[in-house]
C-alpha cells in the first residue's frame, strides 16, 4: 500500500489539500458510513484514498493531512464510522502521533480507529492496542487484505497482524530471562481451552475453530469468554498478546 505508485488520479479534489473519494452508489448513504483517512504525506494520501474508494464502494472516503484539519463539529457529529491514521514510520511513542490520537479520543471517543504502519514490530502493536486501537495494519499487506481488516473492524472486531506471533518468537529468543508469570498461566486452562487458544494464535475465526474441534460455535464462544475471564482480557486480541510466550515456547501443545 505505502509503496504503490499512482500514475494518474481520478479523485475529485476540493480547493483545499484534502479530498473526498466516493465509490459507486455512496452519494445517498448515511454520512455515518464514511471513513476518515488521515495521512500527512500527499502522495500516499491520494493513492490510498483512491484504493479504499475502489475496494470499499459502499463507503464515502474523506482524507485529511492531520486531525487538526478536521473541524471539531465534524468529529463530534459522528460523521465517520472508522478513522484510519497512516503513521508511516512514526513509533507509538512519537509526540505528534500521540497528539493526534489524543485529539481523536477527545472529540470522537466512539470512533473505531485503525493504524497503517511501516513498523511491523510486536511492541508497537501491543502499545497500539493498549491505547485502544482496533486495528493495526502493516503497509506490507496487500490492499485486499487491508480492506478485509477494515471490514472486520467495521463489523465490531479487532485486527491483529499475523506477523506479531513470528515477531514475538524472535523477541523471546533474544531475551535471556524467561517470563514465569506468563508461562504459569497455562495451569489455569483446561485441555479444551488450550485447543481453542492454539487456534486463536493462528488467527482463526469461531466458525473454523468449531469445525476443527468438532464443537458448536456457541461452545467456542463460551470457551473464549472463560479464557478472557481468566486472563482479565477485554477481547481475543488481548488474549493472543497476553499468551504469546506460551505459543513461542510451545508450552501449550496438547493433542487435538
Amino acid at each position: 500500500m505505502g509503496r504503490a505508485i499512482c500514475l494518474t488520479s481520478r479523485l475529485p479534489r476540493s480547493s483545499s489539500e484534502n479530498g473526498t473519494a466516493r465509490g459507486n452508489g455512496t452519494e445517498d448513504r448515511p454520512r455515518s458510513d464514511a471513513i476518515l483517512y488521515i495521512d500527512s504525506q500527499r502522495l500516499t494520501r491520494d493513492c490510498v484514498a483512491e484504493q479504499l474508494a475502489t475496494h470499499l464502494p459502499e463507503r464515502l472516503i474523506e482524507s485529511v493531512a492531520t486531525v487538526r484539519d478536521l473541524s471539531k463539529e465534524d468529529a463530534e457529529a459522528q460523521r465517520f464510522a472508522i478513522g484510519i491514521l497512516n503513521k508511516h514510520a512514526m513509533p507509538m511513542g512519537d509526540a505528534k502521533l500521540r497528539d493526534q490520537l489524543s485529539f481523536l479520543a477527545a472529540t470522537a471517543p466512539d470512533l473505531a480507529l485503525v493504524l497503517f504502519s511501516d513498523l511491523d514490530e510486536a511492541d508497537e502493536v501491543a502499545e497500539a492496542f493498549r491505547l485502544g486501537i482496533r486495528g493495526y495494519i502493516p503497509t506490507t499487506l496487500p490492499i485486499k487484505q487491508a480492506v478485509e481488516a477494515i471490514r472486520l473492524v467495521s463489523a465490531g472486531g479487532s485486527y491483529l497482524p499475523p506477523s506479531i506471533l513470528t515477531l514475538s518468537a524472535h523477541a523471546a529468543r533474544a531475551k535471556a530471562s524467561p517470563h514465569p508469570e506468563e508461562d504459569s498461566c497455562i495451569k489455569g486452562f483446561t485441555p479444551r481451552q488450550l485447543e481453542v487458544l492454539q487456534r486463536l494464535w493462528q488467527g482463526k475465526q469461531n466458525k473454523l475453530i468449531a469445525y476443527d474441534l468438532n464443537m458448536c460455535e456457541s461452545t467456542v464462544k463460551v470457551h473464549i469468554r472463560h479464557i478472557m475471564k481468566k486472563l482479565n482480557a477485554r477481547n481475543r486480541t488481548q488474549v493472543v498478546l497476553m499468551t504469546r510466550s506460551m505459543h513461542v515456547n510451545g508450552s501449550a501443545e496438547v493433542g487435538s
